[in-house]
């Protein structure tokens, strides 16, 4: 939540705040002039605080000559969704490639099949320097995608934290 009393009256405020958010490129959601504005800004892609798509609310209040505006936002629940979806997904085939690699490698050291024995046999690797390379890259791409979701958790947080920040920016911008 952020707020700015500014000296404008709560007509003008309203018209002014109005313009910056077209401007801004903002969809418009809900309105209730000259009380409060919602807007969609950003976009599902985004990825800073000004970018990521959430629903800013503004309410204007009176406040002695001059107007009182409350912001409120919150992330969209579609980019969120994409967030840990995104991450779960890369969890998964991080599991997945770790699996197959320690399964790779334990049945190339004991000389027994295994549940992913096979893949040796489709690409050629009769012996444990061939199939290495294969177990070796499956663990680095594990490692990757270890790497890319803790990468994008500190993403989200810092974006989670930062979400007023196109408010603040918008709100300081009126006389």
């Amino acid at each position: 939540m952020f707020e700015r009393v500014t000296s404008l009256e709560i007509e003008k405020a309203y018209g002014e705040l109005r313009n910056l958010l077209f401007r801004s490129n903002c969809k418009i959601v809900t309105e209730e002039h000259p009380k409060s504005i919602t807007v969609e800004q950003g976009s599902l892609w985004g990825v800073s605080p000004k970018g990521v798509k959430k629903i800013v609310s503004f309410n204007l209040l009176p406040h002695d000559s001059g107007t009182r505006i409350v912001s409120t936002s919150s992330l969209s629940s579609d980019w969120v969704t994409i967030s840990v979806f995104g991450c779960v997904l890369g969890g998964i085939f991080g599991f997945l490639f770790w699996w197959i690699a320690t399964d790779l490698e334990v049945s190339i050291i004991a000389q027994r099949q295994s549940f992913w024995g096979w893949l040796n046999e489709v690409f050629g690797y009769t012996g444990y320097r061939e199939a290495l390379v294969l177990i070796n890259l499956l663990k680095v791409l594990t490692i990757l995608f270890i790497v890319v979701i803790i990468g994008s958790v500190i993403v989200d947080v810092y974006i989670f934290a930062r979400k007023e920040s196109f408010a603040e920016e918008t709100l300081r911008l009126l006389p």
